[in-house]
């Protein structure tokens, strides 16, 4: 996202609170209602083989720059690392100008030193695991659009929520072969496609970020409705996890999201810790309150074909 000033999150929090979607009844609710995407839980439940965890570890590489033990000998003038047979030539005088041409040379044998440098790696990962998988196949499940709202109105446990969801739809997605596509918002918009090679890899990227700023939930579903026209997003359902803290969407906008019902495309909000009232242009507005975990309707269209 060009022009943010992103800050990195704690991922161990954000993927505790993932391993809780699957016990959580008020956060489970969000697939539920979504009707595509209760079918996708449906369908993962059966045939995941996979599961995600989390790995952290510490690498540690040999250098020079630091001079910690012996790590051989070589050849070289370096008078404080001499080995004795060396310094032994400068008692004889014999021998001593031999010493000095060797010095010269870089000829003299010396113990050559190394250190070490930490490097901490941590991330996200996908394991396979053995599991019996159901061979009952339901229908064909649509492709989804996340935009999530990176905002500074999102911070803290708002935005750890919103991300947690992300990644656990995502997730959903690619085990079911769902195309998924990811927009991120605040006052401007960065999107990926994760369907596509090395789309998991940047997603735990995006995870690990905040970039605060303003919001403006238009450019994400202007992007979301760019998305749309690719082939295989053309029946996509879009869901927007905010904090709602924008105001309505223009005409134009909100006409265009009515002609891409006709084409059964849908528009979720999921208002997390949001009071800042209905939106009534969403197919249903969701409002989740984290401190007693609970999730109500807030607002819904009457013509809802996918509830």
């Amino acid at each position: 996202m060009q022009g943010a000033n992103p800050t990195r999150l704690n991922l161990a929090q954000i993927l505790a609170l993932f391993a809780q979607i699957k016990n959580n009844k008020a956060l489970m609710q969000i697939c539920d209602l979504l009707g595509r995407m209760k079918e996708m839980q449906q369908e993962m439940i059966k045939e995941m083989i996979k599961e995600l965890k989390s790995y952290s570890y510490t690498e540690r590489h040999p250098t020079r720059d630091y001079k910690e033990e012996i790590c051989g000998i070589h050849l070289s003038n370096d008078l404080e690392n001499l080995i004795p047979q060396e310094l032994a030539l400068l008692d004889d005088p014999d021998l001593e100008v031999l010493f000095y041409l060797k010095f010269t040379e870089k000829r003299l044998f010396c113990f050559e030193k190394q250190g070490y440098i930490d490097h901490h790696l941590e991330g996200v990962e996908e394991v396979e695991v053995e599991v019996e998988k159901e061979q009952e196949k339901e229908g064909e499940k649509g492709p989804i659009i996340i935009c999530v709202d990176t905002s500074g109105s999102m911070s803290g446990t708002p935005e750890l929520i919103a991300k947690a969801l992300t990644l656990f739809l995502a997730s959903h997605a690619k085990k079911s072969k769902r195309s998924c596509f990811l927009i991120n918002f605040s006052s401007q918009t960065s999107a990926m496609d994760l369907s596509k090679g090395g789309g998991f890899a940047r997603l735990n990227e995006f995870l690990s970020l905040s970039f605060g700023g303003g919001t403006d939930v238009g450019l994400a579903l202007k992007e979301g409705l760019r998305a749309m026209q690719a082939e295989n997003y053309k029946k996509a359902d879009l869901l927007v996890i905010s904090d709602g803290d924008f105001g309505g969407l223009d005409s134009n906008l909100e006409q265009q999201m009515r002609q891409k019902r006709q084409d059964k495309n849908r528009f979720y909000l999921l208002d997390v810790n949001g009071n800042s009232g209905a939106k009534h242009a969403f197919d249903k507005h969701w409002v989740y309150d984290s401190r007693s975990q609970n999730i109500r309707v807030l607002c819904e269209l009457s013509n809802d074909l996918g509830a």
